[in-house]
């Protein structure tokens, strides 16, 4: 019977391969929809390893790779094979170039002095403050190779005007971009040296101007921005200015704080980002008035391809939204995708695709692999895939095409326009808001529970009334009459954050979750791709990763103890599984803390000191519950001599000599050196071994993003 048995499942297991090779090898044309997952996979190969690899081996491994394609290009498995290692090596191999092309001086320590240096960007704040990219030519007597090559500064005084490409002069204070809070947390150090950012800081004086601007292309296009977004915050006015100013040109630090969390909240974050829905309503918006205009000319529209031309004109004003928009990852992302379909359109091929997805995508990774780290990229292309995937299948196509009526029948028709209208949207809005969410509560702990209602309120004037309005505007503004259609685009915004502020306040709107393992999102992700990106029925089998990587989503193991890059800070996690922290100080670390437990509590709630485990007292704090390890928290040498008599586990934010060590009775002393040399350190108590530890230092490996100790 045993036997028996194990034939028979053999033979299921032979069969079901026999049908998944053949459902592989009858779906060619949707292989080319794998090259950018592929890509993908060697771009994380690469970010993965503890160590940078030598330039010239990825390099050779690509050629070698393309060699041994070459020489099989007529056998078709082993070429399918070679195909997928040679693809997977590419991205590694781009991944390391582009760290290679981007390395430049990083600020090595804590420095304060006088830095001269020119204006590269300026952006102002709600409060009037400014953030200043400097592109520093002399800073406290620092040798070129060791002054960072570029700075963002904060400005906080008061009457501070400064323009793109000024050369300036004042006294910061600057440090190296600052390293992860936690260990395989979110790494700014890394995301700051892709961007050529080598310190960041705040300025003591005010900046005393050297020269005036030089007037090169990117001063003055820099220049231009912030004079529309100026005259854009003037001419509206209040939040809704601020909100106008970042949908042009990207400048979103003049909007309140209490306006972003609301459009969080309400799941309209994304319409702050300009991204493809930006782009593609400014271009499309464009496209269609261009051609309107053209086609209304029978000389023009009978005997030429207007169509066409207003393709060009849309991609010619794709192109100066983009510049005016500062050029971020997600905009130049979102140009690459209308390109394509602009292209597609001079081509006389369908616009939106699969392929024109997946070719972005793979232009996207090969130009700025780390792209694939960023939730950006990870969001918009999910959004893209799994809407583009939809309304391509072909039950939803017959559906669409059945409910489609003619508009030339007149006001009849009108009705169900409007009907499809809505119904497309609010489907829109649940495939999308399905496809971003893993990738949202991985990223940000977020869940917009309401974010279907949000958007079907608030984007039909997004659609309909703002983004039109923004495009006439500044069609208008060279002419001076700009101010009525940045009124109706004020009114528009000034609905869509009453209907932010209503979702947002609805019970249990915005919810956090706990940070979840990297397996499960990847998991998910690949779960979704197999999904969409195949055709016929073997596609379901996407369903299996994608149940295990929700399954296992809760599954992160927990530190119980959280010590600060600096030791400046403390948690520790009680038996009912919350940290309590020894600070009640808002501090960045302790925010970022409890976002990822996925804790509503501000840090002095965390903090709060009647029955809470932590005592403390000016010297240091001691956290201790029945049958736990007693931690002990010292800030001075005197308070560590102190706890190192009564305490399991010793944390000082000073340093602890050779000698106090040898007589302290803890299982584990960890001083201020540790976390000097290690940074953010996590401590898991097992029940059967000594304390583990995980630092920062070890989980970021010795890269060129990494400061040596």
């Amino acid at each position: 019977m045993g036997r028996e048995a194990i034939l028979r499942f053999l033979t299921g297991l032979r069969a079901g391969s026999g049908a998944i090779s053949r459902s592989f090898a009858a779906e060619t044309d949707r292989w080319f929809l794998w090259l950018p997952v592929l890509l993908a996979c060697g771009i994380a190969a690469y970010f993965a390893l503890p160590v940078e690899p030598p330039l010239w081996l990825p390099l050779i491994c690509v050629g070698l790779l393309a060699c041994a394609v070459w020489t099989f290009r007529r056998s078709s498995w082993p070429l399918l094979v070679l195909s997928v290692l040679a693809v997977v090596s590419a991205g590694f191999a781009a991944a390391s170039l582009r760290t290679a092309i981007v390395a430049a001086p990083v600020l090595a320590d804590e420095t304060a002095g006088e830095l001269t240096g020119k204006v590269l960007f300026v952006e102002e704040g709600e409060n009037g403050d400014l953030t200043v990219l400097v592109a520093p030519s002399a800073f406290a007597g620092l040798a070129p190779e060791n002054r960072p090559a570029m700075a963002r500064l904060r400005i906080r005084l008061k009457d501070v005007s400064l323009r793109p490409g000024e050369e300036i002069r004042l006294r910061v204070r600057l440090m190296p971009p600052p390293e992860p809070v936690l260990p395989g947390g979110f790494d700014y150090a890394r995301q700051a040296w892709f961007q050529g950012l080598g310190a960041v800081g705040f300025a003591y004086t005010a900046p005393e101007i050297l020269a005036p601007s030089s007037g090169g292309l990117r001063a003055r296009i820099a220049a231009l921005r912030n004079a529309i977004a100026t005259r854009i915050r003037t001419s509206i006015g209040g939040p809704e200015g601020a909100v106008a100013a970042a949908l042009v040109t990207g400048e979103r630090r003049a909007i309140p704080k209490e306006v972003t969390e609301d459009l969080r909240a309400a799941g309209l974050a994304h319409v702050l980002a300009i991204s493809g829905l930006h782009m593609a309503l400014f271009s499309g918006t464009l496209f269609w008035l261009a051609r309107a205009a053209l086609a209304a000319v029978p000389a023009l529209s009978l005997r030429y391809p207007v169509k066409k031309w207003a393709a060009c004109m849309a991609f010619g004003g794709a192109f100066f939204y983009l510049m005016l928009s500062g050029g971020a990852i997600a905009t130049q992302r979102a140009f690459i995708m209308v390109t394509l379909m602009l292209g597609a359109i001079l081509l006389d091929r369908p616009a939106i695709s699969l392929r024109n997805v997946a070719l972005a995508a793979t232009v996207v990774l090969l130009w700025q692999p780390e792209s694939l780290l960023g939730a950006s990229f990870q969001m918009s292309f999910a959004a893209a895939v799994a809407l583009v995937a939809f309304y391509e299948s072909k039950s939803v196509q017959r559906v669409i095409a059945s409910a489609r009526g003619d508009w030339r029948e007149g006001p009849a028709q009108w009705p169900r326009f409007v009907l499809l209208y809505f119904a497309g949207l609010t489907l829109t809005s649940l495939v999308a808001g399905l496809a971003t969410a893993p990738y949202a509560a991985f990223n940000f702990n977020r869940l917009a529970l309401y974010g279907l209602a949000g958007n079907l309120a608030a984007m039909p004037l997004v659609g309909l009334l703002v983004m039109p309005a923004a495009l006439i505007g500044l069609i208008l503004m060279p002419f001076g009459a700009d101010a009525p259609a940045f009124w109706v685009m004020g009114k528009g915004i000034g609905w869509m954050l009453e209907v932010a502020h209503d979702v947002a306040h609805w019970g249990g709107a915005d919810r956090l979750v706990p940070s979840a393992p990297l397996g499960a999102l990847a998991l998910v992700t690949f779960g979704g791709l197999w999904i969409a990106l195949w055709r016929r029925d073997w596609r379901w089998l996407g369903v299996l990763p994608l149940l295990g990587g929700l399954l296992l989503w809760p599954y992160l193991p927990r530190p119980d103890i959280l010590i600060g890059r600096e030791g400046e800070i403390v948690a520790a996690r009680d038996l009912d599984g919350k940290i309590h922290l020894t600070s009640a100080r808002p501090s960045y670390t302790a925010q970022q803390w409890l976002r990822v437990e996925g804790d509503r509590r501000s840090p002095r709630d965390a903090a709060a000191r009647e029955g809470a485990p932590w005592r403390c007292d000016a010297r240091g704090c001691a956290f201790h519950e029945k049958n736990r390890p007693l931690i002990a928290y010292s800030r001075t040498v005197g308070a560590v001599a102190e706890d190192c008599e009564l305490a399991d586990i010793v944390i000082s934010a000073v340093p602890v000599g050779k000698g106090l060590r040898k007589g302290c009775r803890a299982g584990l002393i960890l001083d201020f050196f540790d976390f000097w040399r290690n940074g953010a350190t996590t401590v898991y108590l097992d029940t059967d071994e000594k304390p583990r530890l995980e630092t920062a230092r070890a989980a970021r490996g010795a890269r060129p993003w990494v400061r040596p100790p």
